[in-house]
């Protein structure tokens, strides 16, 4: 069975790496760095529940790897515990005020810091959850306009960091006013529900996020996906709400319900804004509205 949560651990005492990894190896992943700059690796890659952090390490400190975590939009939520053998009023004080949560002192007694991880653990489930709640639409079960918006912030850092394109397909449900006049707003409900799931469908990633944009519109962020690929996804997604034949008597494109995608595809840098970005993808959907819906347009942005 695969651990509920994760820990990284950043320390270079093997002694401590291999305590930690046999108190916690049966129920939770632990993570193991040796230095600062590992640690701070790892913690954006793995996006770990929890760090235990040294203060005492060559190269990169525990206060400046704390810093650092704390000043990016992936890691600053992530609860950080020092376990450090420097014991002083003013150590601790720095900690804290750099923003850890707890500070733990060498040598250790296993049991208490047992405990004490297991309940910070605790607590961070219980945030997550609360989290995932306030960013789900609750018609669709998508992530919301605000965990759009927050997805997209993190994902264009990451992308501008390690110089990978991003993709972005806006999804538009045509006619749907005309659809709910027709059918009602119950029947309209549904006919979301339907194109929110076969939308969910073709997405394999967990890093590919479906989010509901505002009313019958929706949005799905590629990180690491060029203008090609991305295209190939839009349309995929375009034939499966096709190939679903909800009946639309009232459309103006087909006598079943259709969706029209734009799309713009960009390596993050200086020179573009988000909002730049996400105004290029609203382009091509108009592009495809204008040109008969139905349809997918992308391009670079």
């Amino acid at each position: 069975m695969k651990p509920a949560q994760t820990i990284l651990v950043v320390d270079d005492d093997p002694i401590i790496l291999d305590l930690i990894d046999i108190m916690f190896k049966d129920d939770v992943k632990v993570l193991r760095a040796e230095n600062g700059n590992y640690g701070v690796e790892i913690a954006r890659t793995e996006l770990p529940d929890l760090i235990l952090l040294d203060v005492r390490m060559p190269n990169l400190d525990g206060y400046e790897v704390c810093r650092q975590l704390k000043e990016q939009t992936e890691t600053m939520d992530i609860p950080v515990v020092f376990l450090t053998a420097r014991t002083e009023t003013q150590d601790e004080f720095k900690g804290l005020e750099l923003g850890a949560i707890d500070y733990i002192a060498k040598p250790i007694v296993p049991q208490i810091v047992e405990v004490r991880i297991r309940n910070h653990l605790m607590q961070k489930k219980m945030r997550d959850q609360l989290a995932i709640m306030s960013s789900v639409d609750g018609l669709t079960g998508l992530s919301n306009r605000r965990r759009f918006d927050e997805y997209m912030d993190q994902e264009w850092r990451r992308g501008g960091r390690n110089e990978y394109p991003i993709s972005l397909l806006m999804i538009d449900v045509d006619h749907f006013k005309l659809y709910n006049d027709t059918y009602g707003h119950q029947q309209g409900d549904n006919c979301l529900r339907a194109v929110a799931d076969e939308i969910a469908t073709h997405l394999r990633r967990p890093s590919d996020l479906t989010a509901r944009y505002g009313g019958e519109e929706f949005a799905v962020v590629l990180p690491d996906t060029p203008l090609e690929p991305a295209m190939d996804l839009a349309e995929r997604i375009r034939a499966g709400i096709d190939g679903l034949n909800m009946e639309h008597t009232a459309s103006e494109t087909a006598d079943h319900v259709t969706i029209s995608i734009g799309l713009s595809s960009v390596v993050p840098s200086d020179e573009i804004t988000i909002e730049s970005f996400i105004e290029a993808a609203d382009k091509n959907l108009y592009q495809s509205k204008h040109n008969g819906r139905n349809r997918v347009t992308g391009s670079e942005a």
